[in-house]
């Protein structure tokens, strides 16, 4: 399976001199996979690591000695084959079992820059220990689970996934691509991004589907118990219980919605005696730190930086991968062998949103919230803020896209749901787009055209 990410890895593998590389991400979202299987395979050699498991490898950077050429030697030891620094790829697995070791990064990028060194981490921002961690000494890569895209090129859906990619915002998709994209993405809300759940699907789907989702969801079990397992393992046996309290909740906190839209994150009557948010910001902080939750701050104006205003406890938590909500939440999207067209709720539009423009390289994402008026999300392109609605509940006529934009200067308002994409200038110029093509607005090219156009057509009018 293909990940879009590779392009970045392969830009890092051709400098001629590099830092180290962090791939840093939730677990199994395919870190190891990627740089093993298909990173690896334009290497000569690679030289594999897990420190979580390999004793003899963590040891290693137990020794005084922090020098690369030294680390090098012992690894050879190991391994009982030579490393060539300049040819051959070394992989340091679940690097944060050793603090050590990610404090060895920066003699790495200090002392052998030639040198071909990747690690990947699922916990480290919750369990780095005493180590110092070598701050701009490497370079950082978030891995995600597999976008929409991604998970149309693992299912050889290569003519519908080029049809996406080439989506022009303002002509109408054809019935026929608009109708098969439709039905994919109805797989892809059930199946999730997660890589192993999407590699069973794929293999079992041609036989049954009915089939290949029974697998599928024992697949998202075992992770979804996997995370269980590194809650209990690293938070503490108290915070533990209260990180796995709050994961639990999250679909029925998504659920609670009005207009088919999701509310900002309650805390009162998930833990017993904790209703505040200081009882339970640690608890959060663990699931945001590790991955599992993407938290998008409530902004009450408009005005850049939004972050300017946040307040620290409103905000929306949405889960990584929307199969794992699926999965949580026990939302049925099969029937008889075939899957059910449309969404029950708009909370899972809204979570798929989040996750694809998360995916797509939008780290910071805000809602927005003034008086009556709410908008899912704000994104910041070119020094400009555009409302993003997401409409798959019962209304679909909100005007808050419109008001925000009013008040803020925003050029375009952009709808995502149920319907193909349209390109309109009445009262504020609005984009509608289908809600399988939330990953196409990190294009900021894209968008940009797209203001212009509408800009030049006003000005025909």
């Amino acid at each position: 399976m293909k990940r879009t990410i590779e392009k970045e890895l392969n830009l890092w593998k051709n400098k001629p001199v590099r830092k180290p590389l962090l791939l840093k991400g939730v677990r199994q979202s395919g870190k190891t996979y990627l740089l093993k299987q298909l990173f690896g395979s334009s290497f000569s050699t690679v030289h594999y690591f897990d420190l979580e498991r390999n004793r003899a490898a963590s040891n290693v950077f137990k020794q005084d000695s922090l020098k690369s050429k030294d680390i090098v030697k012992a690894l050879e030891a190991i391994s009982e084959r030579k490393i060539n620094v300049n040819t051959d790829l070394i992989i340091f697995d679940e690097i944060q079992e050793s603090s050590r070791a990610l404090t060895s990064l920066k003699y790495f990028a200090q002392e052998m820059p030639e040198a071909y060194i990747a690690a990947t981490g699922s916990l480290l921002g919750v369990s780095l220990g005493k180590g110092s961690f070598p701050v701009g000494k490497v370079n950082i890569i978030d891995i995600n689970p597999m976008s929409f895209k991604e998970f149309l090129h693992a299912l050889d859906e290569h003519t519908i996934l080029e049809i996406l990619e080439n989506l022009n915002f303002s002509k109408p998709l054809a019935e026929v691509y608009h109708s098969r994209l439709w039905s994919i993405f109805g797989e892809y809300l059930s199946v999730g991004g997660m890589p192993e759940a999407v590699d069973c699907y794929r293999s079992l789907k041609k036989h049954s589907t009915l089939e290949a989702m029974s697998e599928v969801h024992l697949i998202l079990r075992n992770i979804i118990t996997g995370y269980l397992g590194d809650i209990a393992k690293h938070a503490g046996s108290v915070n533990s219980m209260h990180i796995t309290e709050i994961l639990k909740n999250i679909p029925a906190q998504l659920g609670r919605e009005i207009d088919g839209n999701s509310t900002r994150f309650r805390f009162k009557g998930i833990i017993q005696n904790r209703k505040g948010y200081r009882e339970l910001a640690g608890a959060i902080r663990w699931l945001e730190a590790s991955s599992i939750l993407l938290k998008v701050p409530i902004a009450n104006r408009g005005e850049q930086p939004l972050s300017a205003w946040e307040s620290y406890n409103r905000f929306k938590l949405y889960l990584h991968d929307i199969g794992v909500l699926s999965h949580l939440a026990e939302i049925p999207l099969l029937k008889k062998d075939a899957f059910i067209p449309g969404f029950y709720k708009g909370w899972v539009a809204e979570n798929f949103v989040a996750q694809e423009l998360t995916a797509s390289g939008m780290n910071k994402l805000h809602s927005w919230q003034e008086g009556k008026a709410e908008v899912e999300f704000v994104i910041h392109s070119d020094g400009i803020s555009i409302p993003i609605e997401v409409k798959a509940g019962r209304r679909t006529q909100a005007k808050s896209a419109g008001i925000f934009a009013g008040k803020y200067a925003s050029p375009l308002v952009i709808k995502l749901g149920f319907w193909t994409n349209s390109l309109t200038n009445r009262n504020k110029p609005t984009l509608k787009l289908p809600l399988y093509a939330a990953g196409l607005l990190a294009d900021r090219g894209r968008i940009r055209q797209t203001i212009d156009k509408t800009v030049l057509s006003s000005f025909s009018s």
